[in-house]
């Protein structure tokens, strides 16, 4: 039997992050408490590595405490905020590594989609999409690059790294307002 935990509404963390914003210690600490794991297991799930993972994961936080007077509640969650802020570090540290290892990771990583049921217009298989994203964003390619390596047509890329994006902005949607009777993300099982 599955248990999962009610996370704390949105707004409770809009505050917090704004709060810590304006120097609250406390605030950024229970911050970090209900967002640590779900920030290492993004981290971890891109960069594959426990060390560099560990060391990329404390200047994520390091980089949310310093930025977090930057945050507006108007512009968006807490949780997207940070996550994407983890997401722009990894890209960073991705990118300044050689690119053989960047390849290799983006390669061999299990071919899961975010959502268990795949877009049923889309002419190209859940891998190929995944493999399109992944180099998007973790490598830092573009359409064109991506293109060119999977042999799909450009405007094809394009569309479906859009398409994907918006599939993924539903997906926190749902984990940041609580629908009952619905299942979401691990984030759930975070606090988060």
């Amino acid at each position: 039997m599955t248990t999962f935990v009610r996370h704390t509404p949105a707004a409770g963390l809009d505050a917090l992050l704004t709060r810590a914003g304006s120097g609250d210690e406390q605030a950024f600490a229970t911050l970090h408490d209900r967002g640590a794991a779900t920030v290492h297991g993004l981290v971890l799930r891109a960069l594959r590595d426990p060390e560099v993972t560990e060391e990329v994961t404390r200047t994520v936080w390091v980089r949310v405490w310093h930025r977090s007077g930057q945050y507006t509640p108007d512009q968006g969650s807490a949780l997207a905020w940070v996550m994407a802020l983890a997401q722009r570090t990894v890209v960073e540290r991705i990118r300044s590594t050689p690119r053989e290892a960047a390849y290799a990771r983006t390669e061999s990583a299990p071919t899961r989609s975010v959502s268990v049921e795949p877009d049923p217009d889309s002419p190209l298989p859940i891998a190929t999409r995944r493999r399109a994203v992944l180099r998007a964003y973790y490598r830092g390619c573009t359409s064109e690059q991506i293109s060119t390596v999977l042999g799909v047509p450009h405007r094809t890329v394009a569309t479906m790294i859009h398409s994907e994006r918006m599939h993924l902005r539903a997906h926190l949607r749902l984990v940041d307002h609580d629908v009952p009777g619905r299942a979401t993300a691990a984030a759930d099982a975070q606090g988060w």
